[in-house]
């Protein structure tokens, strides 16, 4: 057994970094709310390259005396509590002395800070916990600090971090929270030198949203107030209209401290059941103010979960105040973004036993030189064939965008088969006799439909047994690689917008786009820069209704957001996936018997027909056998 040893100080400050500093927003979170501890009403904070490069905070704090300073940067100094009995009464967002020797401990920091009652200040310059420089200095009241080449000296945790884009994304989305739990503090943010964020400090949370989001939002929100027995809440939420495909845009406070808390968020989703479909998320920030000894803040390194003591309490007046607001308000939604005279995109079946035609699409097939594709699946060099597959859209007017990838020739077949109509009687097994040099269809069984269970599942059978198809994870498989196959040949399906629809987006999701761009274009999306915190959509992909261009791009912007960085195939993968799923028919929709033939028929010819995108079964089945051993007729 080896011998025990202490560790010595910059070891010991390194793995306090790795539990306290995730990454460059840990960093952010801290200095601000060390920031506000001091009293600060404006806090001014630049970061450079997503705050991979450089972070700089400024306050007006009552900043920390010559004395207290080199202090401050020693393992568990704090000037927030004295004792262990103070834990149970915590009134500041910091108190475990921690988060300043953490951050030298990996980076290269510099503070200059001045107290009220001194002509001078202080200086020091710290480098992998190391004192490079100290000693007075000229500067105002208040504190700055600077924080360069984060994470020099442990390049694995630099290794793991995301993209500048999504890193700047997470710091921007702090600040906003920070300014909606603090309407009364000035924050101004700049990326890279440029003013993206600054908010008004005028108290009122109302101003604060209308500067985090836009005008038309704020006045979206509602104002929930209540109180029981020494709890108190406060906050906006967002009429049903307002989503999010993420509880990302949910903020929870407690006793002004942001925090994530599964509780309040499952509360929050109890009072908007049944006025949001499944998988969406209200925008909401909530404020809850309770007795400091009721919870413990003690319980994460970064101080981000808590632990009340009447959760229950809390959540029933979470469920309650919130759900007064909803059903006190006129939950009506407003279709103000379409033109009076425009209709949404329906989807459109054939009624039963009705004599119907399909217009014939052209879809691509692509043959790959396999020499040309690169180790993790990219393909560098296309060409297409276009063929033409029945869809199971039966849509309104549309214009289809080709690219580069298209011949001329192939173009010429494909506005052609989009006019011709022809009557036919669909099997599978015509389908799989589809022209393609990729790929060799499975061997999909012959299916014969023989109705539908609960809107949700396809019945058909074979000579040989019973097939149960699940209609939207089937059709999210064929939408998948529909998109798929857009972003490798880069032909989108686009449905121009008869009014182009001007978008306000906040500064890092605009630079996500611009990041991703191509993608989005391949896919059928039409936009271009439109002003500061805007652009303008001209068009989005055909199968869906112009009326969802917003919530669309909100939603790619937060699966980017997760994401995070990743591969060019992982995130053509994952933006194929996301519009499969929401261009897809869902559970509940009454399919007539010719549109779940036309659903297998098309399944029949995918690449990967048996599950879907994420994984799940498409089909399940049961043998003739297996069925008789059931009825005991064996």
């Amino acid at each position: 057994m080896p011998r025990i040893f202490l560790l010595n100080e910059s070891t010991a400050c390194r793995i306090a970094a790795g539990e306290v500093i995730e990454r460059p927003v840990s960093i952010v979170k801290e200095l601000v709310e060390n920031s506000l501890d001091a009293g600060a009403d404006r806090i001014n904070i630049a970061i450079t390259a997503g705050g991979i490069e450089a972070i700089e905070v400024v306050d007006n704090g009552c900043g920390i005396s010559q004395e207290d300073t080199p202090l401050a940067f020693q393992r568990h100094a704090t000037s927030k509590i004295k004792s262990a009995a103070d834990l149970d009464d915590i009134k500041t967002l910091g108190f475990r002395g921690e988060a300043l020797p953490s951050i030298a401990a990996v980076a290269r920091l510099s503070i200059k800070t001045r107290v009220p009652e001194k002509n001078e200040g202080y200086q020091m310059v710290i480098k992998g916990g190391q004192v490079q420089q100290k000693g007075p200095t000229g500067c105002p009241v208040g504190t700055m600090i600077s924080v360069q080449d984060i994470f020099f000296n442990t390049p694995a945790r630099r290794k793991h971090l995301k993209s500048k884009s999504t890193e700047g994304g997470l710091i921007t989305d702090l600040v906003y929270k920070l300014a909606l739990t603090r309407p009364q503090a000035k924050f101004a943010f700049k990326h890279n030198g440029r003013e993206i964020f600054r908010s008004p400090g005028s108290g009122k949370m109302m101003d604060v949203l209308a500067s985090v989001y836009d005008v038309r939002t704020a006045n979206m929100m509602l104002a929930v107030n209540g109180h029981e027995d020494g709890v108190k809440l406060e906050g906006f939420i967002s009429k049903p209209e307002i989503s999010r495909s993420t509880r990302q845009q949910i903020t929870v406070a407690v006793n002004g401290r942001i925090v994530r808390n599964a509780a309040v968020n499952m509360a929050l989703e109890e009072a908007y059941r049944g006025k949001l479909t499944v998988g969406r998320y209200p925008v909401a920030v909530l404020l809850i103010w309770l007795p400091p000894d009721k919870i413990d803040v003690n319980v994460h390194p970064a101080k981000m979960e808590i632990k009340m003591e009447n959760e229950e309490q809390i959540k029933s007046l979470v469920t309650t105040v919130t759900g007064r607001a909803l059903r006190k308000t006129d939950l009506i939604p407003r279709q103000t973004k379409l033109p009076p005279s425009s209709e949404p995109y329906k989807l459109h079946f054939p009624s039963p036993g009705a004599q119907y035609t399909l217009p014939q699409r052209s879809i691509t097939s692509v043959h790959i030189d396999k020499g040309e594709a690169n180790d993790v699946g990219v393909v560098q060099n296309v060409t297409a064939k276009v063929s033409t597959v029945p869809d199971l859209h039966n849509t309104t007017v549309r214009q289809q965008s080709t690219g580069p990838a298209l011949s001329a020739d192939s173009k010429k077949k494909s506005a052609n088969s989009q006019e011709s109509v022809t009557s036919v009687i669909i099997s599978s097994a015509q389908l799989a006799e589809v022209d393609g040099d990729y790929k060799k269809y499975p061997e999909f069984p012959d299916l014969q439909v023989i109705g539908q269970l609960m809107n949700a599942y396809i019945l058909a059978q074979t000579r040989d047994g019973l097939f149960i198809v699940d209609q939207h994870a089937a059709h999210e498989r064929i939408m998948y690689e529909k998109y798929f196959c857009n972003l490798i040949t880069t032909a989108p399906e686009v449905q121009y917008l008869l009014t182009p629809e001007n978008i306000n987006l906040r500064f890092h999701e605009k630079e996500l786009l611009k990041e991703y761009r191509d993608n989005l274009q391949a896919v059928g999306f039409v936009f271009e820069d439109f002003g500061q915190d805007s652009f303008l959509l001209r068009g989005i992909p055909a199968d869906f209704s112009p009326g969802q261009g917003e919530v669309l791009i909100a939603d790619v912007v937060e699966a980017i957001m997760e994401r995070g960085r990743a591969s060019d195939a992982e995130n053509k993968h994952a933006l194929a996936a996301l519009l499969a799923c929401k261009a897809a028919i869902k559970a509940g929709e009454r399919l007539s018997m010719e549109a779940m033939q036309i659903l297998i028929a098309r399944l029949a010819v995918a690449d990967e027909p048996y599950t879907c995108p994420h994984g799940r079964p498409t089909v399940v089945s049961f043998t003739r056998r297996e069925l008789d051993v059931m009825f005991k007729r064996t």
